[in-house]
């Protein structure tokens, strides 16, 4: 019985292909390096609440309206309205923008926390 051997992995290879990945890897390389560069440092204060931008909004009829306006002005990414005699947990979240309406929902106060 003949013994048959296979040709080898390289001479199976064309030049073609090994044109195409070399230059896939040199591509790859390229980007990985160029993506670091290029990468923006993450905000550390980004989400955080600066009532300051929003306070335009004291005197407003509280509604969905005011409320996402509020959230989107003072970079906030939570809200909370707080109603008089309301309970409020008194953890301070930096994140978190409530809006202290009076009885007949007029916004009277907005605040971070």
């Amino acid at each position: 019985m003949p013994y048959y051997s296979s040709p080898s992995r390289d001479a199976r290879r064309s030049p073609v292909l090994k044109a195409v990945l070399a230059t896939m890897s040199l591509g790859a390389v390229l980007v990985a390096c160029s993506a670091s560069r290029e990468t923006p440092v993450a905000d550390a204060t980004a989400g955080q609440c600066d009532a300051s931008r929003a306070d335009h909004l004291i005197g407003e009829n509280y509604s969905g309206y005011v409320e996402r306006q509020a959230l989107a002005e003072s970079g906030a990414t939570e809200i909370r309205v707080l109603k008089p005699d309301d309970a409020a947990t008194m953890d301070f979240n930096p994140r978190r923008l409530n809006l202290h309406v009076d009885p007949g929902l007029v916004i009277i106060k907005v605040a971070c926390g």
